[in-house]
């Protein structure tokens, strides 16, 4: 499912669809009109890289937070 183009997306992490291996990029800007997302990277040499995509290009990346680890919700 691609992203939506909207402020509230610069800082998130985001993936390319149809690559299957695709980086992990930060998008860090948004033209909403154009409907055209600008992301950044490191490649796999630690290489900073930078890219433009379509919005409908781009799926967000779910984080999983940890849970606390050594405690367990009880009830009495």
């Amino acid at each position: 499912m691609s992203v939506r183009a909207t402020e509230r997306l610069i800082g998130d992490a985001v993936i390319v669809s149809v690559l299957s291996k695709s980086p992990q990029m930060v998008v860090k800007a948004i033209n909403e009109e154009t409907k055209i997302i600008t992301t950044s990277w490191f490649s796999d040499a630690n290489a900073y890289q930078e890219g433009t995509f379509p919005a409908s290009a781009l799926d967000r990346v779910e984080v999983k937070k940890p849970s606390p680890a050594g405690k367990t919700a009880r009830k009495k």
